[in-house]
């Protein structure tokens, strides 16, 4: 069985030099890091993980909480999150809570369990309180879990704003956004919050439709919209999540109403299928990869015991011109 000295020899390298390399424990040179890599190839050298990280009393795994797969947004963040912590030899554990605090005190416990070495959270179906009593590194996107706990989110005040004036200069006068649940911490609200201050100074009819927190299916906005069938009828202007804005263009083109003639419709997210569906959906943009570099460089931090961790930090959103608005 080839070993990690045999992959010194071949690469012209100390035994030491190739542990840091594998371990990234230490500096390498690129051009050792190159040799390293293609005595490793062709020596068909596997690394004993298990015995690595029982040295560095780590499992090599990360856990992610979210709180839905289906959820076009989530469903983003998480590959970008796997390609980010790969890049530093670890793995990725993902919970999918689906509105189950079981299954997220289950996760959250596998952490004091050392089970993995830290946790990227997006979901908050359990107190937040679960988390606050923990002393781990554990890194938060979208949800204010206090002052201890890095707290990862985009500007959603400036896509609210953004969203509100692009309506209000294409003539709109009575909007409806959908979304928000305000009985949750989360900075995500701040987005509806700032679309309806703007509305209300340009006195434009605003009307907010709250969701239950985690309810993001096409078949959820689909019974939404018939709920409020009257309104959205009267509405000139809409202001959804990606998923929303997509299921409202359905509604529209059913009740034969011209988008975007008689009805613009504005997407929050920008994923990709705002743009893989025709036409393009209009939208605020999140920057997935960047949060998601975000959050695992600072969930490294903490698990590194490295000390400059910025404990707020907030990604730039972009609008995205399509054709429902």
């Amino acid at each position: 069985m080839t070993t990690i000295k045999d992959v010194a020899e071949q690469a012209g390298v100390g035994i030491a030099t190739v542990s840091r390399m594998i371990n990234h424990t230490g500096y390498v040179s690129e051009e050792a890091r190159e040799r390293i890599e293609a005595a490793i190839r062709e020596l068909d050298f596997i690394p004993n993980e298990r015995a690595r990280n029982l040295s560095r009393k780590r499992s090599g795994i990360i856990g992610v909480i979210i709180p839905d797969f289906q959820t076009p947004f989530y469903a983003s963040f998480i590959r970008q999150v796997e390609i980010e912590l790969y890049k530093y030899g670890y793995k990725t554990m993902v919970c999918n809570t689906v509105k189950t605090s079981d299954r997220e005190k289950e996760y959250v416990d596998m952490l004091k369990r050392n089970i993995v070495d830290g946790i990227i959270t997006g979901a908050l179906s359990v107190e937040d309180t679960v988390y606050k009593e923990i002393d781990k590194p554990i890194v938060s996107m979208d949800h204010d879990l206090g002052p201890r706990i890095p707290l990862i989110h985009s500007d959603h005040k400036k896509g609210g704003q953004m969203v509100a004036e692009y309506l209000a200069s294409r003539g709109c006068r009575r909007v409806i956004q959908i979304g928000g649940c305000f009985q949750v911490n989360t900075p995500s609200n701040d987005r509806y919050i700032e679309f309806e201050k703007v509305m209300n100074a340009y006195h434009i009819s605003v009307r907010t439709l709250e969701m239950e927190w985690n309810r993001t299916s096409y078949s959820y906005y689909m019974d939404l919209m018939q709920k409020y069938v009257d309104e959205l009828k009267e509405a000139d202007g809409i202001f959804a999540s990606d998923m929303g804005a997509i299921a409202l263009y359905h509604f529209a083109s059913d009740m034969g109403i011209k988008v975007p003639q008689q009805l613009k419709i504005v997407g929050y997210d920008g994923t990709d299928m705002t743009r893989m569906v025709t036409p393009v959906v209009t939208a605020v943009c999140q920057d997935i990869p960047l949060l998601a570099k975000k959050c695992v460089d600072t969930v490294m931090k903490l698990v590194q015991g490295e000390g400059d961790i910025d404990y707020h930090q907030v990604t730039d959103v972009y609008f995205q011109k399509g054709g429902t608005a």
